[in-house]
């Protein structure tokens, strides 16, 4: 009869260590990455009676077999912060304490500490894999340090450029000198009498100056009228679209001019395009080959067609502005001739206080306007020569074909057809030093900072730890488990191989208890309680009656 005490005692203890359970559930519903834990029951059975019949077996009630956390998926809560950490699927974060002791957990509440470390609330750092100077993660697990990342300096090594230079350009860049490239020999009459026209001192224009083709066609006009020395006039024209000049001998003048362009005193010969010597009978006329313009770069707007600039860097990280001047240089039936210059600024320049030309090539055309060779590229200084300490002569490779700089959109470059010249994209591939500005982490747990210079690089990569019996991890409080016996060693890896789970940024697991679900539980175990303690009134009153016996 007092088995039955003792079997009463056994059922109210183990349903006090359901209900203590149960407690412990409930007060951490709110516990972000909790795991409920379940009560298992066993029967105790040790006492066996002989009867007519045989054995019997009689139970002396319950015993608490285990207390087993359920590693079930649990939601996700939507954060703000990019270091809060969700695991979807197995697996567990990797924390180290002070003394080097690891721990495992599936909170990922995670923020920076003042040393830079990535750390949960109790200030246990995360163990990840690390990632080397140029961003590549690397097989060596350590802690995850990330605020005092930076990038170095790129110097600029390609720059390219996409957009279209105007086929219909005029031909620039006509510069004369006093004493230089500024006469014609012409003989007014048709004989052998040749008086020396100076397109300056007679033409009216300014020496160093540049001008345009139609502008040098009505200089040539009034050098010549004004020393013909009679009324004869003269129609010059120059055809932008083919660089050529075209002098007529109007109708109705009474000689014919001879100019001989192959003299030495007709030193604007070359400039002008004439290679022979032309006699211009009334009414006739003369036009040159290909007038030969050039860039001047004291003058660049006045002898380029185009331009535009674009921001490069120095080998220390500073941004310098070029400029970059493109000039129609020929025509042909099977394409144009334009050439480019890429001028720096005398105040960044560390050879002089002038600007200079430190980069300069052609671009050929072919007659659909597809660009079809760019010359190599001339340095005439060696290189870029920037202010400011940085490494001289730096090479700087202008592309204008397909675009390969760094994150480059691989269409087609520069083109020459019949519209506005315009740049519609260019691209550099250098940029200055940049400090940490945010992180992001992906699903595969890599840790991505985001520069101020516009630059991303990989810090290193969260790793997770799974366990062949993760109910057999020891719970250490602080929503912290540690290795154990049961639980097998760590399988420690990236996220999302070999069955770890995958990462989710801005998020946080919640709680797997279902209140529901704990509420019903909670009345079995009180309803449990209640007939055990049941029993034991019950048989206390046998008792009684039975020590009444006597009386």
């Amino acid at each position: 009869m007092l088995t039955s005490l003792f079997t009463g005692v056994s059922g109210l203890n183990a349903n006090m260590t359901a209900l203590s359970v149960i407690g412990n559930n409930i007060a951490n519903m709110n516990t972000v990455g909790f795991k409920a834990s379940r009560v298992s029951f066993a029967d105790i059975l040790s006492q066996s009676i002989t009867g007519v019949s045989g054995t019997s077996q009689i139970g002396l009630g319950v015993t608490l077999s285990a207390v087993t956390p359920l590693f079930n998926q649990g939601t996700f809560e939507t954060t703000s912060s990019g270091l809060d950490l969700a695991i979807d699927g197995d697996g567990f974060f990797i924390l180290r304490d002070s003394s080097g002791a690891l721990f495992y957990s599936r909170a990922g509440q995670f923020n920076i500490d003042k040393d830079g470390y990535i750390v949960n609330p109790e200030g246990y750092i995360v163990r990840g894999y690390q990632a080397d100077s140029s961003g590549n993660i690397t097989g060596t697990l350590g802690d995850l340090k990330v605020s005092f990342a930076s990038v170095p300096p790129k110097a600029t090594t390609t720059v390219s450029l996409v957009g279209n230079l105007d086929s219909d350009a005029e031909i620039k860049g006509f510069v004369f000198t006093t004493g230089t490239d500024e006469d014609i020999y012409v003989s007014f009459d048709g004989g052998t009498t040749y008086t020396t026209v100076d397109l300056i001192s007679d033409g009216g224009l300014i020496s160093g100056k540049a001008y345009t083709g139609s502008a040098v066609a009505s200089a040539i006009k009034t050098a010549l009228e004004a020393k013909n020395g009679s009324s004869d006039t003269y129609t010059v024209t120059y055809d932008g679209s083919t660089g050529k000049f075209t002098i007529t001998n109007d109708s109705g003048n009474s000689n014919t001019v001879v100019i001989a362009w192959t003299n030495a005193n007709s030193t604007a010969a070359s400039k002008l395009g004439f290679t022979a010597d032309d006699t211009i009978t009334v009414g006739s006329s003369a036009t040159s080959d290909q007038a030969g313009g050039a860039f001047d770069v004291n003058n660049p707007d006045g002898t380029s067609n185009f331009s535009t600039s674009i921001t490069v860097y120095d080998s220390l990280g500073n941004a310098h502005e070029i400029a970059i001047y493109f000039r129609k240089d020929s025509t042909g039936s099977s394409g144009n001739t334009w050439e480019w210059f890429a001028v720096v600024d005398g105040s960044d320049n560390a050879n002089s206080s002038s600007d200079q030309i430190q980069a300069q090539g052609t671009l050929t055309f072919n007659a659909s306007g597809a660009l079809v060779s760019e010359s190599s590229i001339t340095y005439p200084t060696g290189g870029f020569d920037f202010s400011g300490g940085a490494t001289q002569n730096q090479q700087i490779s202008f592309n204008f074909g397909t675009s390969t700089t760094e994150g480059g959109t691989g269409t087609d470059g520069i083109t020459q057809y019949g519209q506005t010249s315009a740049i519609t994209n260019q691209e550099q591939d250098g940029y200055a030093a940049g400090t940490l500005q945010k992180i992001s982490i992906d699903s595969d747990g890599v840790v991505t900072g985001v520069f101020s210079n516009g630059k991303t690089k990989a810090l290193g990569q969260v790793a997770l730890a799974k366990f062949q019996n993760p109910s057999g991890l020891t719970q250490m409080g602080n929503n912290l488990f540690s290795e154990s016996t049961a639980s097998g060693q760590p399988l420690v890896g990236s996220p999302g191989t070999s069955g770890r789970g995958t990462i989710h940024s801005n998020a946080l697991e919640l709680s797997t208890v279902d209140i529901a679900e704990e509420f019903v539980k909670m009345i079995s175990a009180q309803r449990g309680f209640q007939a055990n303690s049941r029993i034991i009134t019950t048989t206390d009153e046998i008792l009684n009656e039975l020590v009444n016996l006597k009386r």
